[in-house]
């Protein structure tokens, strides 16, 4: 009998608290309406397993693979790359829960990504939140083994809106709150076109950077206010002094300081600082920002209502 299941997560964005946030300060999250979907056809086999796997982008086939099972060699591939990586998420989730993909089946997973595979989305944390609901195991705990990092982005996978995440003695907290700024017609997100390895990004932090207490309650206070604020002028005020902080711990200029220092609008960045996406607040008509962002050689940009949950 083939049986059929399908899941689906969110992808996220990181609004207060990049790099702190793996230090204990509180973050202000955002799921986004595009993710990822994962569906999956279970047919019982009378010889061996086996997993076949096919990804889809927005353009059309990313990769697909081919597994034995239980030992999960790769038999086909046209990304070796991305073969041993997905290789290496399904031999975490199997530590997790020794009992997956054990039994005699030919399994065959399809899943579809919503987004650009570099815009930095959340392309691993919705296939993370997608393989712990297959699994039945704790997504956080996943994350955490297969990945690191701080696993906000997992929450937002599963969350309904704007979170509050915090790591507490290493265990992640949530808080949904509420985040729907008045002024949210002149926020905007811009992709700066150069996708960053999120696993680089902390290396170097973890090296390099130099904080103590004071700047990750700065970072923590900032988080709690900004969703109270109903002024664009105090808003950027809050992300200017965000980028500040985080400019001296990286030692490192901000973006606003790099691409757009003779512009009106503020700049804050998302996640890792570099060359992914950032917001910029513009006090203009939406269509009007986008023309000036295409002139200026950034093509990619969201309204907020186009991208928020």
């Amino acid at each position: 009998m083939i049986s059929k299941q399908a899941w689906y997560s969110h992808g996220k964005l990181l609004i207060t608290g990049e790099y702190l946030v793996m230090e204990g300060a509180r973050a202000l999250a955002l799921p986004i309406k595009p993710g990822q979907f994962l569906s999956l056809k279970i047919s019982p086999v009378s010889g061996n397993s086996s997993l076949k796997w096919i990804a889809r982008k927005p353009e059309g086939l990313w990769f697909q693979a081919g597994f034995s099972l239980p030992d999960l060699d790769i038999t086909e591939t046209d990304n070796r790359v991305l073969a041993l990586h997905l290789k290496e998420l399904l031999q975490a989730t199997i530590r997790l829960n020794p009992g997956f993909l054990k039994a005699k089946n030919q399994y065959q997973v399809e899943t579809l990504l919503e987004f650009n595979t570099e815009f930095g989305f959340g392309s691993s944390s919705t296939l993370i939140s997608n393989l712990a609901f297959w699994a039945q195991v704790d997504p956080f705990e996943l994350q955490f083994s297969a990945l690191g990092g701080s696993a906000y982005d997992v929450a937002c996978a599963r969350a309904k809106g704007p979170v509050f995440y915090q790591l507490e003695n290493g265990k992640p907290q949530m808080e949904e709150v509420v985040f729907q700024p008045p002024f949210r017609e002149c926020l905007f997100f811009v992709y700066l076109g150069q996708k960053q390895r999120t696993s680089d990004s902390i290396k170097q932090f973890k090296q390099k950077a130099i904080f103590g207490k004071q700047e990750i309650q700065q970072i923590s206070a900032i988080t709690r206010e900004i969703i109270q604020v109903n002024e664009l002028a105090y808003f950027e005020r809050l992300i200017r002094e965000h980028e500040k902080i985080l400019s001296r711990i990286l030692n490192r200029p901000t973006v606003k300081e790099r691409l757009f220092a003779r512009d009106p609008f503020q700049v804050k960045s998302l996640g890792a600082w570099g060359g992914d996406f950032v917001m910029m607040t513009a006090d203009m008509p939406g269509e009007a920002f986008k023309r000036l962002m295409r002139k200026r050689g950034f093509p990619t940009v969201f309204a907020w209502d186009d991208l928020v949950l």
